[in-house]
């Protein structure tokens, strides 16, 4: 009787409140014993409250630090910003408390403020289990701590958002999600923690979402109520940056995009999305419609982040034209996914810019023989890529990956082309320094790699691709002085087009690629070192903690 009539006054208040001009200033304390008006003395006290209000351009919407909400902040349809006239979400009260949290999982858990618990569950090495807080699957499963759905123009900043539970489930702590809606415009996101997320670490038969559509922050353009006949608008995101914040503890993914509207000819493959995901037969009768849906996402920015302690990958653009991820920290990624993860990497997208991030840390599964576990990856569908002036180091599969290494549901070979390696510091990477796994052309130009006696510079798997590969101007360091160009693998690889030019080796045997051997004693790797980062400015233009 009780929950009747609470459901009863909520159902009065929200028609109330959508019938009322909403307040430009609404503030929230899930601490409040009762449910004010949303005013600084009588503030909202759930997510239930505030899911019923439809948002007007300019509204503030304040939580108060120190004080948790149990449950999905979902706003409702039509709470979307304007133009010069956002909404924004932020905190108030004392600067002194915690960041104000919204916590979508269990109910019972341990507190772990300082990430003490966490941290000593970890693993130095390999896998690394999920440890989650939880003490009971106590709470209604909810796909995101804040999910923003076929909404624009919001800013957030200076949120706690975790979605943690005793078993894997499809997880998020930030969704922004557009579906049928055409472009969505002007997202900001910063200062915002998401942590221990309990999301997939694989994808299964039947299960409607992909592991990598749970994690951290995910920026997403779904079709998911489109089938035969019904084709919605072509749908996309435009000006979205995500800055100084964190995510930790969570799985599958780190901070990421995806994209529906992704299909094109040598792009990635066009069955991992629905409509067409788990449905082959309807690609084909479409197949002339999918050639032409490439519709991504513009002006997408992820700069200055901190992200570590990932089940997959850290840092994923998808069907983008020009996004640019930089100065961002990455570490203690690939920590329990079965699948191929890497630090930071673009796939069926124009143009990415990848600069002054710095990666360490890397996992490499050691059932995966070939497997990724490097810091960057030109993935299948990727034309134009740049990385630039990073800094790489104790990544366990090495710096770079170049992978058209699959088909695009069209038919075709994805493509790798255009893609420039430069001004990078590798410093004792594992496993190969850069591996080639289908590539169109690329050039890797003025990069330091040190490595150490059990790091071949290059490995190469022989996917029938064109594989151009000019290196030029590099400083290739064995400290051990037993370095080997090229890792030897159960497929040789084509070396037929790799063109070495200008290049310095020290520490390598004589070759044709290498000339005469070189001692290492030549070569002062500290000074080397120190010499990369004043001339790229790395420490004043790489990550900086806020």
């Amino acid at each position: 009787m009780k929950f009747a009539t609470l459901a009863l006054m909520l159902a009065a208040w929200g028609a109330q409140a959508q019938a009322a001009e909403t307040p430009p200033v609404l503030h929230i304390d899930c601490s409040a014993a009762a449910a004010g008006v949303g005013s600084l003395r009588q503030p909202l006290n759930s997510l239930a409250q505030l899911n019923a209000i439809r948002f007007q351009p300019g509204t503030r919407i304040l939580f108060k630090r120190g004080a948790t909400c149990h449950g999905s902040f979902r706003p409702m349809a039509g709470s979307s910003g304007a133009p010069g006239a956002p909404i924004v979400v932020d905190s108030y009260g004392d600067t002194a408390l915690p960041r104000p949290a919204i916590a979508a999982g269990c109910l019972s858990s341990r507190r772990d403020p300082q990430q003490a618990l966490t941290e000593a569950s970890k693993q130095p090495d390999g896998v690394s289990p999920y440890h989650t807080l939880c003490t009971a699957d106590d709470g209604q499963f909810n796909r995101a701590a804040l999910h923003l759905f076929n909404v624009e123009h919001w800013e957030i900043s200076g949120l706690e958002l975790s979605n943690d539970g005793l078993e894997e489930a499809g997880r998020l702590g930030l969704l922004v999600q557009l579906e049928d809606f055409g472009t969505g415009h002007h997202y900001r996101v910063n200062d915002v923690l998401v942590h221990h997320v309990r999301g997939y670490l694989k994808d299964e038969p039947g299960r409607a979402l992909a592991y990598k559509a749970t994690g951290g922050m995910l920026f997403e353009v779904t079709r998911d109520n489109e089938g035969r006949g019904v084709r919605q608008k072509k749908t996309n995101f435009d000006d979205v940056l995500v800055e100084n914040s964190e995510i930790y503890h969570v799985d599958g993914i780190g901070l990421s995009n995806r994209s529906a509207w992704m299909c094109r000819p040598r792009g990635a493959p066009c069955g991992d999305f629905p409509p067409y995901k788990n449905n082959p037969g309807y690609l084909q009768e479409t197949a002339a419609q999918a050639a032409s849906e490439f519709y991504p996402s513009t002006r997408l920015v992820f700069r200055n982040n901190k992200i570590h302690d990932i089940g997959g990958d850290g840092i994923v653009v998808r069907t983008a034209v020009a996004p640019l991820v930089e100065a961002n920290l990455l570490y203690d990624i690939w920590m329990r996914s079965p699948g191929n993860s890497a630090g930071a990497w673009a796939i069926n997208t124009d143009g990415a810019v990848f600069q002054y991030n710095e990666v360490h840390g890397v996992r490499l599964r050691p059932e995966i023989e070939s497997g990724d576990g490097m810091a960057f990856d030109a993935d299948m569908g990727t034309r134009g890529t740049r990385v630039y002036a990073n800094y790489s180091h104790g990544n366990a599969g090495g710096l770079m990956l170049f992978c058209a290494c699959g088909k695009d549901g069209l038919g075709q070979q994805a493509m790798a082309e255009d893609v420039v390696v430069e001004r990078n510091l590798s410093v004792n990477d594992k496993r190969r320094a850069i591996l080639v796994a289908g590539l169109d052309n690329a050039i890797v130009s003025g990069n330091l790699i040190v490595t150490n006696g059990a790091t071949p510079l290059l490995e190469s798997h022989d996917k029938g691709t064109r594989d151009v590969l000019e290196l030029r101007g590099n400083q290739f360091i064995d400290t051990s002085g037993t370095g080997a160009l090229y890792r030897a693998f159960q497929q040789s690889g084509s070396h037929a087009r790799y063109a070495w030019s200008g290049n310095s080796f020290h520490g390598y045997p004589a070759s044709a690629e290498s000339g005469a051997a070189v001692p290492v004693a030549q070569a002062d790797v500290p000074a080397l070192i120190e010499q990369w980062f004043t001339a790229t400015q790395f420490r004043q233009r790489g990550y900086r903690p806020r």
